[in-house]
C-alpha cells in the first residue's frame, strides 16, 4: 500500500469541524450531530492524513496474534469499534477525529462519495441538531476480520 493511492484531503481543514459536534446519542453512546445546516450533496467530512490511521492486514494480524493483556484487549476493542474496512486498499481505517462517532441507521442521511475516498457526503439535507448516520452494511467485511464480525455487522448488535 502506498499513500498516493489514498484520496486524502490535503487542505489544512477537515470540513467536519465546521459542521458537526459530538453529543450523547439515542442510537448508541455518543453521536455526531449537525451544528451548521448541511445541504444535500455537501462533503461534510474529508480526512486529512493526520485524521486517520491506516492499519494493514499484516499489522493487525501481528497485534491479533500477540500476547494479550487487558490493555492490548482494550486497544483492540477501540481499534475495531472505531475503524472501518476498505476493500480496495485491504486495510482498516481507524478514525482518529470525531467522525468515529457516526452511528448506524438503515435510513442514513450520509454516505461515502467514492470507494477509499476518506470522505462523507450528505445524502439529503441534514438539519441543525440532527444526528449524522450511515448504513454500516455498506461497509464490506473481510476475511481477516471474520472472527470480529460483531464489530462490523449491525445485525450482531
Amino acid at each position: 500500500m502506498t499513500i498516493n493511492k489514498i484520496n486524502y484531503n490535503l487542505t489544512s481543514i477537515n470540513p467536519f469541524t465546521e459542521y458537526t459536534e459530538v453529543r450523547p446519542s439515542k442510537i448508541h453512546g455518543f453521536g455526531l450531530f449537525v451544528k451548521k445546516f448541511i445541504p444535500k450533496g455537501t462533503v461534510w467530512w474529508h480526512a486529512r492524513p493526520q485524521d486517520v490511521s491506516i492499519i494493514t492486514k499484516e499489522q493487525f494480524l501481528i497485534l491479533d496474534n500477540s500476547k494479550k493483556t487487558s490493555l492490548t484487549d482494550s486497544y483492540l476493542e477501540c481499534l475495531l469499534t472505531y475503524s472501518y474496512y476498505d476493500k480496495v486498499l485491504d486495510v482498516l481505517i481507524f478514525c482518529l477525529d470525531d467522525s468515529k462517532f457516526v452511528n448506524h441507521s438503515i435510513d442514513p442521511n450520509s454516505g461515502t462519495v467514492e470507494e477509499h475516498g476518506l470522505n462523507a457526503i450528505a445524502r439529503r439535507d441534514i438539519q441543525i441538531g440532527e444526528e449524522i448516520t450511515e448504513d454500516y452494511s455498506y461497509y464490506v467485511q473481510c476475511d481477516w476480520l471474520k472472527k470480529y464480525k460483531e464489530y462490523f455487522d449491525p445485525t450482531c448488535w
